[in-house]
């Protein structure tokens, strides 16, 4: 039995649909705050569950009888998401799981210009002290992070980012959902650390060019300062935690902390990693 938790997000989405697509559903139980969002999942097989990272008791019955829990990162200022991934830890050391997988995040080190990296450090600290067999997948940044950002670019011609020179080794959904399937029903994978990014870097300068190519309008990068994304997240009403924190992200990819490429990706999804051209060709 796999258990998989915060089951409900686009990363959970992803990674359900290829489950399913390779007959495993019988073998999964999703754990989400609000079980009725999967009420379609049960016809594909799989177990739904009630579970919260603030419920110590709904997380420990989400993982009885499991062999293997999948601790997607919760959401939230560094204190709450360290409480929750607390919590599920020791939920799963009491209900006998096996191993516990996570999805950290690249540099995950506290002296990153990314506000919430304190978090993975934190959690991968006390997951490697847990006694449990674990697993860790240090994801780079989603191509999607940056789709409202193409597709303004495509309907303006310029692509804004901090430090358009800087290199970011850019993944999809796909890339980490099929890495999370081989890290999960694979074998050798106990106690090790996976850098989860493309084996090719892109600089915003690149993806405007690619964008150029396939659009056939003419897009330029634009450097532009974090404070201007935090700025505009604010604008857009998210709150202070929330835009400090996803502008902090950009300063840290304007900085180059997210060049390293990997082949991690290749080695458990068996493929390589998705290359900039065939995630823009979306935006033509």
């Amino acid at each position: 039995m796999i258990v998989i938790t915060a089951a409900s997000g686009k990363l959970g989405a992803a990674l359900a649909d290829k489950l399913a697509a390779r007959g495993l559903s019988a073998q999964v139980r999703l754990a989400v705050r609000s079980p009725e969002k999967l009420a379609a999942r049960k016809a594909q097989g799989f177990e739904v569950v009630a579970a919260d990272y603030d419920d110590a008791g709904s997380l420990k019955a989400a993982f009885a009888g499991a062999d293997i829990a999948l601790l997607i990162s919760g959401v939230g200022p560094n204190e709450v998401r360290i409480r929750q991934h607390h919590n599920a830890i020791d939920a799963a050391k009491a209900a006998g799981v096996t191993r516990l997988v996570y999805t950290s995040a690249t540099n995950p080190v506290a002296a990153s210009r990314f506000d919430w990296a304190a978090a993975h450090e934190a959690t991968e600290a006390e997951l490697k002290a847990s006694g449990l067999a674990w697993t860790i997948l240090r994801d780079n940044s989603y191509f999607a992070n940056n789709d409202p950002l193409f597709a303004d670019a495509v309907k303006n011609g310029v692509l804004p980012f901090p430090g358009i020179e800087a290199k970011v080794a850019y993944v999809s959904h796909d890339d980490v959902a099929e890495s999370l399937i081989g890290a999960i029903t694979g074998t050798g994978h106990d106690n090790r650390v996976y850098e989860i990014a493309g084996a090719t870097a892109y600089s915003a300068v690149e993806l405007a060019a690619l964008l150029t190519e396939l659009t056939g309008r003419k897009v330029d990068a634009l450097d532009v300062p974090v404070k201007a994304f935090e700025d505009q997240f604010l604008a857009m009403g998210l709150p202070d935690w929330v835009a400090s924190g996803v502008a902090s992200f950009y300063a840290a990819l304007g900085a180059g902390e997210y060049a390293q490429t990997s082949g991690d990706v290749e080695r458990l999804a068996g493929r390589p990693s998705t290359p900039a051209r065939a995630y823009l060709k979306a935006f033509a």
